[in-house]
């Protein structure tokens, strides 16, 4: 082992309030009973793993071990037993990958907005960084897709009420009222990925010069697990196909007589027994 290895390697005991949080952390935030599970066992068995940091300044910043480090501050240890490495940036986010990328209980959705930092802070391109992570560049390329998902998206996704390729294929459409609408719709009846596919298809279709959306099934989908999309009006409150519907923009300050005006619209259908649709 070379000197310089060997220095790397050896353990420090740094005081606590010279330790700094990572700066670029993976998780949005630490499962508190995780960490008070693991203050527990670090108190009776000792800190096995010393925490990796660099240094800053005069300080040090968490590189690998953040878990570690939150249990050992709520544990109150004044001094934390430290591997210091002199890394540069992109080198600390290569060990942050390496460390959380391998864990199961990664969050999708912050593993996503993570790796859309490191692209920016490291300036490196979608190849780079699949080189860096050890992933496949369609693994890059759908976690940066998911970073700049909708934040409502991105919620669904976080508490598994939609799969990864709905929501990859519903993030495609553009005109938000409807991308919504129909992600909602996909979350309370749910959806297959080839359906959501397929209601990509319809969007595209429909804004197409002189295209048309279809309302039936594609060919692959038994029509006994397709659900057809319908839209809910504003206007009058009944459920259209996508190729009725189309996207109206009303001032913020007009909603209000809008709502009126469709209210007034309702009561005078329904008292004239108009057929629903």
């Amino acid at each position: 082992m070379s000197d310089s290895i060997a220095e790397k390697q050896i353990v420090e005991f740094i005081y606590a309030d010279r330790i700094l949080e990572p700066e670029h952390a993976m998780r949005s935030g630490l499962n508190r009973t995780e960490i008070l599970e693991l203050a527990d066992n670090i108190k009776q068995n000792g800190l096995i793993s010393p925490i990796t940091v660099r240094p800053v300044g005069e300080n040090f910043e968490v590189v690998a071990g953040h878990r570690r480090f939150s249990a050992c501050k709520m544990n109150g240890m004044v001094k934390i037993p430290c591997v210091i490495r002199v890394l540069t940036d992109v080198e600390a986010l290569s060990i942050m990958a390496a460390e959380n990328l391998e864990r199961q209980d990664i969050d999708l959705v912050d593993e996503a907005i993570w790796l859309a930092q490191l692209m920016q802070v490291t300036g490196k391109d979608i190849s780079d960084i699949a080189k860096m992570i050890r992933r496949s560049i369609g693994y890059v390329e759908d976690r940066l897709a998911i970073a700049s998902m909708p934040e409502y998206l991105q919620h669904y996704l976080k508490i598994n009420s939609l799969k990864l390729g709905v929501a990859l294929a519903l993030s495609q459409i553009e005109e938000e009222p409807k991308r919504q609408t129909w992600v909602e719709m996909a979350v309370r009846d749910g959806c297959s990925v080839r359906q959501a596919e397929y209601w990509l298809y319809q969007w595209k279709m429909d804004s197409l010069p002189g295209g048309v959306a279809s309302d039936l099934p594609p060919g692959d989908v038994p029509e006994s697990t397709y659900i057809a999309p319908r839209f809910v009006c504003d206007f009058d409150g009944k459920l259209y196909p996508p190729s009725e519907t189309k996207l109206v923009t009303i001032a913020r300050i007009n909603i209000p007589a809008f709502q009126q005006i469709a209210l007034a619209f309702r009561s005078d259908s329904e008292s004239a027994n108009f057929p629903p649709h």
